[in-house]
């Protein structure tokens, strides 16, 4: 995703907006979801996350908004999930740098609603109010995110119930796909990334911006481990990158479901270098190709004020090429990624 060059000050004021809670109706199959303040000792890092589960009949929902460029959503914050008759499968979300845990809501409300339970989570240093240079850098500290906050979920009664240890998926966007590759198998060179981008002509914008950030006493000597975590048995990736450091040995012993979700129009991580590249060296990757930009994975933006205040901190997220709907973008590939993981899991719930 951009990183820009605006003012944190004024990034914060404007971005860090919340919209009013508006009261929706309440109803039945209504999503809830409940926060979970997690702090992982052994990285110093804060996981904030969020899971989404079917909420109680009685429930109140509200619209809500993470940010007021963005269109609110309709979620029963702080519920009481629903009693369910056999555990249900869960989906991980990971979100691209400058986003939320609520960036791929639209994502998470559907599959919530197709009976799954979802988990997305926050990564410090790469979040829309929380960003520096070491933590783009070490990219590998959001898969020991997910790891966390997948272990402290699975290690509290009341969540754990609700969820089928045997069918666990991942889908992430843009960085949130890198850290899908990298808890696949994927073994990352920072470096190699970063001659990539030096060389690169015509730089996307992960390239232009990165190679501005100073990482010279950025520690990176456990940078090609592997992070690979088993539990997960199915991937989709979208808009996903920076893909150039990964080994090819690496990519190549990834032996789980995978699909690859390619904005044609990615003006972030050029797509041919990023996603392409993975589809292709991931064994048995399907790639899905959609005449889209990179920001389409993202909420959809209220009309007027959105264009106007990420104009205004140069972040383009509400910017999508002529003659796309992010809204049937958004239901086109909630759908595939419903269908992937119903048929990688073979749902019977």
């Amino acid at each position: 995703m951009v990183e820009p060059r605006a003012p944190a000050i004024l990034a914060a004021f404007l971005l860090g907006l919340m919209l009013p809670a508006t009261m929706a109706a309440a109803g039945d199959g209504v999503v809830g979801t409940a926060t979970l303040d997690l702090q992982d000792r052994a990285t110093g890092r804060k996981v904030t996350s969020e899971l989404w589960f079917r909420a109680a009949p009685d429930a109140k929902v509200e619209w809500f908004s993470p940010r007021a460029p963005l269109r609110a959503i309709p979620i029963a914050r702080d519920a009481v999930p629903t009693v369910a008759p056999s555990k249900r499968p869960l989906v991980v979300i990971s979100h691209g740098n400058w986003g939320t845990r609520f960036s791929q809501g639209w994502l998470a409300l559907e599959l919530v609603r197709s009976g799954y339970v979802v988990l997305s989570t926050t990564h410090p240093g790469t979040a829309g109010d929380d960003q520096n240079v070491a933590a783009r850098y070490r990219l590998w500290d959001r898969s020991r995110d997910v790891t966390f906050a997948l272990d402290e979920v699975l290690k509290h009664r009341q969540w754990a119930a609700l969820i089928d240890e045997t069918r666990i998926g991942f889908a992430g966007h843009s960085f949130g796909g890198w850290t899908g590759v990298s808890l696949a198998g994927g073994r990352y060179d920072p470096v190699r990334q970063r001659a990539f981008c030096a060389d690169l002509r015509g730089k996307d914008f992960y390239c232009d911006n990165t190679l501005k950030d100073d990482v010279a006493g950025v520690p990176a000597g456990d940078a090609g481990g592997s992070f690979k975590d088993g539990r997960f048995k199915a991937f989709y990736i979208m808009g996903s990158g920076p893909g150039q450091g990964f080994t090819g040995d690496s990519l190549k012993s990834i032996a789980v479901p995978f699909v690859v979700d390619t904005a044609q129009f990615d003006e972030s991580l050029e797509p041919v270098a990023n996603s392409t590249n993975l589809a292709r060296q991931i064994t048995g990757a399907r790639e899905v190709v959609r005449p889209i930009g990179h920001f389409a994975y993202v909420p959809e933006c209220r009309w007027l004020v959105g264009p106007v205040l990420t104009k205004v901190v140069g972040l383009p997220i509400c910017h999508d090429p002529d003659g796309v709907d992010r809204a049937r973008v958004h239901k086109q590939v909630a759908s595939d990624v419903i269908a992937f993981f119903d048929k990688t899991f073979v749902k019977a719930d």
